[in-house]
């Protein structure tokens, strides 16, 4: 777990894992001066594509505070007592995640209002500015004891994640709608 964690904040110090703007003419990376990439969420190409190679996986105890963990696959991962203070979670697959204790203080669930954001989908685009398919998918995922856990968060997770996800989540789920249906 510690050899990911590690993996993952090296990749976030160049601000890799974003995707980059690409010139049109040798698909180069465009810097944005700063030290770091131009970001292009809809039509940019990750330097760093996480895919896959987190799902399932031991992350427990770790520390991935400002990681951008968007899009990458942690469909039944353990992130028990996490640092995931100001990561970037949006579109990630968090299906039958294990986020007991975790610690998700101004994490990004999904971009754009909460009234219109929503999972991602595998048929339709992410609108980045109504947050249509712009959210994590929390489905089934284990949030007891979670810390810091924001209001508009905790109405995402209660409105997307469903009954097993709505059971575990402080301070429960009253006026919130279960907008999965399941």
């Amino acid at each position: 777990a510690d050899g990911k964690a590690k993996v993952i904040r090296f990749y976030r110090a160049p601000n890799c894992s974003p995707p980059s703007s690409r010139d049109g003419h040798l698909g180069r990376a465009i810097l944005d001066g700063h030290g770091g990439y131009e970001e292009d969420r809809l039509r940019g190409v990750r330097v760093i594509d996480l895919g896959v190679t987190l799902a399932k996986a031991n992350l427990v105890n770790t520390d991935l505070r400002w990681t951008d963990l968007s899009e990458a696959n942690l469909i039944y991962a353990n992130l028990a007592n996490c640092d995931l203070v100001k990561a970037n979670l949006a579109r990630t697959i968090l299906l039958g995640a294990n986020l007991r204790q975790a610690d998700l203080m101004g994490a990004r669930l999904y971009y754009g209002p909460i009234a219109s954001a929503s999972p991602r989908s595998k048929t339709e685009p992410p609108n980045y500015e109504t947050g249509e398919h712009t959210g994590a998918v929390v489905e089934d995922a284990d949030l007891t004891g979670i810390q810091r856990l924001s209001e508009e968060q905790r109405y995402y997770f209660a409105a997307w994640g469903g009954e097993k996800t709505r059971r575990t989540i402080p301070g429960g789920c009253e006026g919130i709608p279960n907008l999965l249906g399941r």
